[in-house]
């Protein structure tokens, strides 16, 4: 049973080109998904669902892009809503949310924490001028999985129709969050980890997000929806790809998560650490190797194209992370929620569907849970 919580965080930005990044009318068809007659005027409409650091990234891509508007999307048609969850701080202090607020502010995003804010209220009604349904041309996703269900639920209440193309960014695998789009449902595979790092000599005024493994692109699926978000992207200077064998690519990116997010918490350390430790590398080879016998007959494309040595190719794809702690590790030392279900806990369920028991995927959620236990409650102490 893969079940959900919540926090949840929104953004919207009809999106511009920079002259230097300029699209030419053939990919501006693309993106319309064909319109180059006078759709200037009107602009991309995008929502950015996630203020943490991916989704804040994306919106601040966005917005320098903005302030460099030269091409048919002028500035009174561009604009960025970054949406928080509206949820109090967190007990000893959010840092994320007061780093993503220094941000907002140097890049001019405005910062909402609720549909009904004013600012947003005036975007929707300013696009549902002459149309008796306004739907959002792309969806961008961007947070934690256990946070899907509440997506949907507050866009349903907020009467935010379903996207024209939904493109997921997160990690792990889950069944798609918005129903009847077809090929418009774009899932992305992420190589690249994003960190926020004080550009102020250590003194908390300023900062930035640093991008590892920023020259390799976001793959999505071969399909006209994912080509579109993929020249959206080129646009604003994001790296993507349209991958022919994205359920592979998919797999691979899978498996290095599933052997390193949740021991990192367990090891208190990073990929490195994970690799370097005799103990921790002996738990991420049994990791492995049950997730391979687990996931194989559910997902028999992405076996058909996994090379004889990928075992290799997961553990030296863990190992160009370095020195980078997980997000799953930087989401428990924040006292987040944490993803497990969309990670190892969809090994186990696959596990038990297909008779091949993952005992020590089990062992490590059990372990991470009782972590998290203690965490909350040295929290509430304070």
């Amino acid at each position: 049973h893969l079940s959900a919580r919540h926090i949840i965080m929104f953004g919207f930005c009809p999106v511009c080109f920079s002259s230097e990044a300029a699209l030419n009318a053939t990919t501006m068809a693309s993106v319309r998904g064909g319109d180059t007659g006078g759709g200037g005027k009107s602009g991309v409409s995008i929502l950015i669902v996630g203020a943490g650091r991916l989704g804040t990234w994306l919106a601040v891509k966005f917005a320098k892009n903005q302030k460099d508007a030269g091409g048919e999307m002028r500035e009174e048609n561009a604009k960025v809503f970054l949406k928080g969850s509206g949820r109090r701080k967190r007990v000893g202090g959010d840092k994320t949310r007061d780093i993503v607020a220094k941000l907002v502010e140097e890049h001019e995003i405005s910062h909402i924490e609720s549909y009904e804010d004013e600012r947003f209220q005036k975007v929707m009604r300013e696009k549902k001028k002459g149309k008796e349904e306004f739907r959002f041309d792309y969806v961008f996703v961007t947070v934690k999985t256990y946070a899907f269900d509440k997506v949907v639920e507050e866009m349903t209440r907020a009467n935010i129709p379903t996207p024209k193309i939904a493109v997921m960014l997160h990690n792990g695998i889950v069944e798609p969050i918005f129903k009847g789009l077809g090929d418009g449902y774009v899932p992305c595979v992420i190589p690249q980890s994003y960190d926020f790092v004080d550009a102020s000599d250590g003194k908390g005024e300023r900062f930035t997000i640093k991008v590892k493994n920023e020259e390799k692109p976001w793959a999505m699926p071969n399909t006209d929806e994912a080509k579109r978000v993929h020249a959206l992207l080129t646009s604003i200077g994001a790296n993507s790809q349209p991958d022919e064998d994205f359920e592979y690519t998919l797999l691979r990116k899978y498996f290095i998560n599933c052997v390193a997010n949740l021991l990192s918490i367990v090891g208190d350390c990073n990929c490195d650490g994970l690799l370097d430790t005799k103990d921790l590398r002996t738990r991420m080879d049994v990791l492995y190797h049950e997730m391979y016998a687990a996931l194989q007959p559910s997902h028999k494309e992405g076996f058909k194209k996994m090379p004889k040595n990928f075992y290799d190719v997961v553990f030296s794809g863990l190992r160009t992370y370095g020195a980078h702690f997980p997000s799953t590790k930087l989401d428990f030392d924040a006292g987040a929620l944490l993803e497990i279900d969309s990670l190892n806990g969809y090994v186990c369920v696959r596990g038990r569907e297909n008779g091949t028991p993952c005992l020590e995927h089990e062992k490590l959620i059990q372990e991470v849970q009782q972590l998290v236990k203690q965490r909350d409650d040295k929290m509430m102490k304070k």
